[in-house]
């Protein structure tokens, strides 16, 4: 016990101590939008939100995700450290270090102390976890393999009596009940863990509890045959399937469906009958990432991993592989230490591989947390094997110094990658550092020039992403946005009638579509796109519509529009009201019109916005904006202005300009302060 409890605390601190350095990283990437950006997050009180919704707050239920116990545990850390990023970062490498302490007790199950210990340091320290530990996401990694493995535990650890009713209910009961309890803990955190009961069999296999035999001899009385293992294990599966049913209803509740309506926009071919071509062809990248994880990436998406259209050589390879883990998995029962690590890293890499769903990647190293428990059994079982046999140079026992050097290779490793995740910009420098080749990299040089004030730049950059890859939907998009912002309207319907028929999580195309022919002075097209948009809460379709109605002189249906949107929020209300305001006037609703002014004026938030209210005021009560009317002349102080909501733009012209009802004057755009964009991604 106390040989435990030393190596329980040196696991322990293995795990602190390489990852302490990402104590200082900030949020980045999606942490950025699902947690410093999330308003869930940020209200503990909200339960309903946090646990009745899907992961993603834009565009959730199509991209097939929900994980209401993460969602949760950051509301919690928020709440305690007032959204401090150290806080949800100590949590995640305490969280590291449970798992790594669970893994090291379940593997002592099957090796001698030593080899456990040497296991359970080979995942504290592995370099793949960095993108788990050291970015906030990843705590549904965390999360759902502390609850797999506590179950794991449980499971491997129950005496023989507690698998019969016969010898009490309560007995036979407690176990399985708490089991599922944390199988339920597990899909809450990540969708993946629905695999633990394969799990659960294959560990019952590696501890003699179950025979390839379909019967036992009669004569044998040991019962571990295949029908009488089944038969065994009725009560507790039961259990356990009813738990993953009622977890799987709960998601068709929250999302409409079990996977989701669109899980890869930007990656096409996952949605098609390629995607076990390429299924198979990131099959050796997830090998040599657990076996050698010194070459890693932020971002696998092409061209770092080329998706296959046939039987490529790497196709070819990762089929070779996935039968010999198959075929190493089926011994099992007759060498546990073989068998186990292939077993596991065959049931726990299905639900993450695109084998059986799609789940929006090719690859991603935070997706091989949970897998990567069989390199510490492998690694467990060799060493046993190695030190067994006692084999020594110079009196030095070979074993030990191997095991030392790969731990401490693994340990700098991901002390260097923790700092990729500090920030986003950093995640983007450790991209174009590692994989200049990635789509997703030149994406991230345009964006960072875009930010910088270099738009010509930008466009470049981007322009070669899209060359890379012209299949993304939301780099299109983002193209796009940097066209309307900089006044190039035309080269934004470009970019917005190729992301179109791709679909689209992460930006509403056809919103930003009918904002760009609006931009274009197309009103009419503008109208037809606005027609086709379903019904949002800020009421952004209607705000295009009313513009676009009110670009093609229908003055009276604009101001119908205009009255059934509600105020915008933020910083550029008054521009609203100022814009209803104008409408009404057009459309002959002067006391309509009056009261709008009136409020533009309340919510003018400087002295010039104000100087805009009053002018607009005067112009509505001297009769300048009735229709048609031309003489005298007038000015009109919202000339060139233009609302894109979706965009997150509107536009302002300076000087004044001569009122002209029935035409479309040419419009400028400007950043909003507050503009928010669904990030780089998005996946699970």
């Amino acid at each position: 016990m106390k040989q435990m409890r030393v190596h329980v605390l040196i696991v322990a601190a293995a795990a602190v101590l390489v990852f302490a350095n990402s104590l200082f990283n900030g949020f980045a990437f999606d942490d950025e939008f699902l947690i410093a950006g999330n308003a869930r997050v940020h209200a503990l009180r909200e339960q309903g939100a946090i646990w009745l919704s899907p992961y993603w707050p834009v565009f959730g239920a199509e991209a097939g995700l929900y994980r209401p116990l993460a969602v949760f545990a950051w509301a919690v850390q928020w709440a305690i450290g007032d959204g401090a990023p150290w806080v949800f970062h100590l949590s995640s490498i305490l969280l590291h270090a449970l798992v790594s302490i669970l893994l090291y007790c379940l593997i002592r199950v099957f090796v001698t102390a030593r080899a456990a210990l040497a296991g359970a340091l080979l995942f504290a320290v592995h370099p793949v976890h960095t993108e788990a530990v050291a970015n906030v996401v990843g705590q549904a990694e965390l999360l759902a393999a502390a609850a797999v493995l506590g179950a794991c535990l449980l499971w491997v650890a129950r005496p023989p009596a507690d698998e019969s009713i016969a010898a009490g209910p309560v007995r036979a009961v407690v176990r399985p009940v708490i089991i599922a309890l944390l199988y339920a803990v597990a899909m809450l955190a990540k969708e993946s863990a629905i695999v633990l009961p394969a799990l659960l069999v294959a560990l019952d296999a590696a501890r003699g509890r179950i025979t390839p035999r379909l019967r036992e001899p009669h004569d044998s009385g040991s019962g571990r045959g295949a029908f009488a293992y089944v038969k065994r294990m009725a009560l507790p599966m039961g259990v356990l399937l009813l738990t993953a049913a009622a977890y799987l209803a709960l998601r068709v509740q929250v999302l409409g469906s079990i996977t989701g309506g669109n899980a890869a926009p930007a990656l096409p071919f996952l949605r098609t009958g390629r995607r076990w071509l390429v299924a198979l062809q990131a099959w050796p990248e997830h090998v040599r990432l657990l076996a050698w994880p010194f070459d890693l990436s932020a971002d696998y998406s092409p061209d770092v991993i080329v998706p296959a259209a046939g039987l490529t050589p790497a196709v070819l390879l990762g089929g070779a592989l996935l039968t010999l883990t198959i075929a190493l998995a089926a011994r099992t029962p007759r060498r546990p230490l073989t068998g186990l690590p292939a077993a596991w890293l065959a049931i726990a890499i299905l639900p993450v591989s695109n084998l059986i769903v799609p789940i929006g990647v090719v690859l991603a190293e935070r997706l091989l947390y949970t897998p990567s428990v069989a390199v510490s059994l492998a690694g467990a079982a060799l060493y046993d094997r190695a030190a067994a046999t006692g084999r020594a140079y110079r009196g030095v026992r070979i074993a030990p110094v191997l095991m030392a050097t790969v731990l401490l290779l693994f340990a700098l490793r991901s002390v260097v990658r923790n700092p990729d995740w500090k920030h986003t910009p950093a995640y983007w420098n450790a991209l174009i550092r590692d994989h200049p080749e990635s789509y997703r990299a030149q994406w991230g040089v345009g964006a960072h020039m875009a930010a910088n004030g270099d738009p010509a730049r930008a466009r470049v950059y981007f322009e070669r992403a899209i060359e890379t890859w012209p299949h993304d939907p939301e780099l299109l998009n983002e193209l796009a946005l940097l066209h309307l912002r900089h006044g190039e309207p035309e080269q934004a319907i470009d970019a917005l009638v190729r992301a179109l028929p791709l679909g689209a999580v992460g930006h509403p195309t056809a919103l930003h579509l009918t904002e760009a022919y609006l931009a274009a002075g197309r009103a009419q097209e503008a109208l037809s796109m606005a027609a086709t948009l379903p019904g949002d809460p800020d009421h952004r379709a209607l705000v295009l519509r009313a513009q676009a109605l009110e670009g093609l002189g229908r003055f009276d249906d604009a101001a119908a529009a205009w009255r059934q949107t509600v105020p915008a929020a933020g910083g550029h209300r008054w521009t609203w009201w100022a814009m209803r305001a104008r409408a009404f006037a057009r459309a002959g609703d002067g006391d309509g019109a009056g009261a709008a002014a009136d409020s533009t004026l309340r919510q003018a938030p400087d002295a010039a916005a104000r100087t805009t209210a009053e002018r607009l005021a005067r112009a509505i009560d001297d009769g300048c904006y009735a229709n048609g009317r031309t003489d005298p002349p007038c000015e009109d102080p919202l000339a060139g202005w233009l609302l894109l909501p979706a965009a997150g733009v509107f536009s302002t012209r300076p000087g004044p300009a001569r009122i002209a009802p029935h035409t479309n004057a040419p419009h400028t755009v400007a950043p909003r302060p507050d503009d928010q964009r669904f990030p780089h991604g998005g996946a699970p």
